[in-house]
């Protein structure tokens, strides 16, 4: 028979373990929060961010120092290997624009993004700048895309909250927070290169990381996660977005990517008023923009009745613009009261003389190897390569030790095999640039021809 006292103690021990219960699990305590500004940034961003995997095939040859391009038939041996891609990216527009870094995706094939939902899509480079590590992929869907909000990095505070997310040694969609532990940073891509500027973070940062996003706490892109350093811990560094938006910019120009004249330099976000749109920070004549009476300081507000959310969204749709197409662009003077909507058109814009140029910057003759050059200078036969025809004496190519007979394969690690992508390369030359030529120069061996593979820089320089 049970007692009172016994009762008593039951039910205290039951209210007892009741409130322990509620109190240790958290069931009705409202003031214990496990949703922090770390979990919702993960939540409003993961969808934009994807992996990339893929392959780049590299070529290994067992006599070092020497080159044989397919047009010779080299009988020496050679291993070709491949080496697995991995790396981060984030979209950056609707469109299934998606941005990483440039050393991710160089010469690879078959790159492959995948989303945080497991969808997959093949891509495909539309920009690349290794000097930058910067690079702009395409993939083809039919349905919009969540893309980043661009932040800013010119108010970017030591010690604030940062949060990575990327794939990580292929574990997809990681998470890694931290603090910035430092910007303005600078360091050696390679001998001849440095990436500056850059956010250092000590948020964990590993191989597959690069590309990948760096969030500020309230989810905005604040950097492009670019490299470790690999001698220590939680020391990793990421480019900053304003960095991001210039050379994008830089890159998407229609001037730079098509052989057309548009004319508008566009920056930032800026509200003037009750109007936000994108600063014209230079127009360039004789254009279309100038023709039009767009100036610098005008902020443009629609392009096709369509509002602008950024500077990449702007460049992306003039690259979808034929030579000709109708472009109506809404824009607003600082001081004007009304906006105005003009029309304009890219024009076509003229290939220059690359042979001409080289000549008066370079003291050098340059043509495509053609049967009958081919046969001067002891050639078997015709080939899509350059060859350089002839040196005037004490000029800037015979300096360096350039010779007749010389062929080019690249300009500034551009490869060039015609004259018409030799005189692409020639137009982005200014008197005092310094110009990196690659050559291949043919001398008689014991056993055949030898090939041997030069590089040298050219300082453009006209001379009388």
């Amino acid at each position: 028979m049970i007692s009172r006292k016994m009762i008593i103690l039951i039910v205290v021990v039951q209210i007892s373990m009741s409130g322990f219960s509620n109190t240790a699990f958290g069931v009705d305590n409202l003031n214990f929060q496990r949703r922090t500004p770390v979990v919702e940034v993960y939540e409003k961003t993961k969808d934009t961010v994807v992996n990339i995997s893929g392959f780049r095939t590299e070529t290994t040859r067992t006599r070092n120092g020497y080159y044989w391009p397919d047009m010779y038939e080299f009988w020496g041996p050679s291993v070709n290997r491949e080496i697995s891609v991995l790396g981060s990216g984030v979209v950056v527009h609707e469109d299934g624009y998606i941005i990483t870094n440039a050393h991710v995706v160089q010469e690879a094939g078959k790159i492959k993004t995948i989303f945080s939902n497991g969808d997959e899509f093949p891509a495909t480079i539309i920009a690349s700048d290794e000097t930058k590590d910067l690079a702009l992929l395409k993939i083809d869907t039919d349905k919009k895309l969540p893309f980043v909000h661009l932040g800013r990095s010119d108010d970017l505070m030591i010690g604030e909250t940062v949060i990575a997310v990327g794939n990580p040694y292929g574990y997809a969609s990681t998470l890694t927070s931290g603090i910035i532990s430092a910007i303005g940073r600078d360091i050696p891509v390679n001998d001849d290169s440095w990436l500056r500027g850059l956010i250092q973070t000590d948020a964990s940062i590993n191989p597959g990381n690069s590309g990948g996003p760096l969030f500020n706490i309230n989810g905005d892109l604040i950097g492009i996660n670019t490299a470790i350093r690999a001698d220590a811990e939680n020391i990793g560094f990421s480019i900053p977005v304003d960095i991001l938006a210039d050379n994008l910019r830089q890159m998407l120009m229609p001037e730079k990517l098509r052989r057309v004249r548009l004319g508008l330099v566009v920056g930032r976000m800026k509200t003037s008023g009750d109007s936000t749109g994108l600063v014209v920070d230079s127009v360039t004549e004789p254009s279309p923009a100038k023709d039009k009476g767009i100036a610098t300081g005008d902020i443009i507000l629609e392009v096709d009745s369509h509002k602008l959310s950024n500077v990449i969204d702007f460049y992306i749709r003039m690259m979808n613009k034929e030579i000709g197409e109708p472009i109506k662009i809404k824009y607003i003077s600082p001081k004007a009261l009304v906006s105005k909507t003009v029309e304009l058109s890219m024009l076509e814009r003229p290939l220059p003389d690359g042979r001409k140029i080289a000549m008066n910057f370079f003291q050098m003759d340059v043509s495509d190897l053609t049967e009958t050059v081919a046969k001067k200078f002891g050639y078997a036969s015709a080939y899509p390569i350059l060859i350089i025809t002839s040196v005037r004496t004490n000029g800037i190519a015979d300096t360096i030790g350039l010779n007749a007979g010389d062929l080019i394969v690249k300009i500034d690690n551009t490869p060039v095999s015609n004259m018409e992508e030799f005189s692409v390369e020639m137009e982005k030359i200014n008197e005092g640039d310094e110009v990196e030529i690659t050559i291949i120069r043919v001398s008689a061996g014991i056993l055949g021809p030898i090939r041997r593979m030069y590089t040298g820089t050219l300082q453009a320089k006209t001379m009388n």
